[in-house]
């Protein structure tokens, strides 16, 4: 018998989850039998798996949270981030938590193949619009008299969030949201966002 690579998806959307796992069995040397809704069922569960393909947005607890607890359980398991949030921030975090892939959803259909074989050999993979991110990312200015904080804040900006996602993201409140940016205009001498995006994207 083939010994196939085992893959296991959590997913909150049943139907997509459905046709995850109807895909992957379709290629040849990869095997998925289990899905889960939230964290917690798959930490419980006995199975051992390859390859992770986990959403962000789930239940009870976040996929970025989950990324440090699904490797201590599964140390060998490649994770593989598979949602819509394509912010820079949502991406490092989940890069820096140990995820070796991360993957809009909307190009999951064109890449599923390339994904699995490019992880499971040792690699990682980042769908085309993912990796434009980061390497944008990486073109941003490197503005010193900024703390990690404000940076922080300025990609979010530079991102399309709003101020309240702003601050969930970074566990801070909106107020403190709005102080970094007042000190952010201050310190790099401009007084709009249409002045903070030219001095970023340039």
């Amino acid at each position: 018998m083939e010994n196939k690579l085992n893959v296991a998806i959590v997913e909150d959307d049943f139907s997509l989850s459905t046709l995850l796992k109807s895909k992957i069995n379709s290629i040849q040397g990869y095997h998925c039998d289990h899905t889960y809704i939230m964290i917690e069922d798959i930490l419980k569960d006995n199975y051992e798996f390859n390859i992770i393909l986990l959403d962000i947005n789930l239940p009870t607890m976040s996929g970025l949270e989950a990324i440090p607890l699904l490797l201590k359980r599964f140390p060998n398991a490649s994770i593989v981030m598979n949602t819509i949030m394509d912010d820079a921030t949502t991406i490092f975090t989940a890069l820096k938590s140990g995820a070796v892939g991360y993957i809009d959803k909307q190009s999951f259909d064109d890449n599923i193949e390339e994904v699995l074989e490019s992880v499971s050999n040792g690699g990682a993979y980042m769908t085309p619009k993912i990796a434009r991110k980061v390497i944008e990312n990486f073109k941003t200015p490197k503005v010193t008299n900024l703390s990690d904080r404000e940076l922080d804040v300025v990609n979010g900006i530079l991102d399309g969030m709003s101020y309240k996602l702003i601050a969930d993201q970074n566990n801070i409140s909106i107020d403190t949201v709005r102080s970094h940016i007042k000190n952010i205009y201050k310190k790099l001498s401009i007084n709009s966002k249409a002045q903070l995006f030219n001095m970023f994207k340039k």
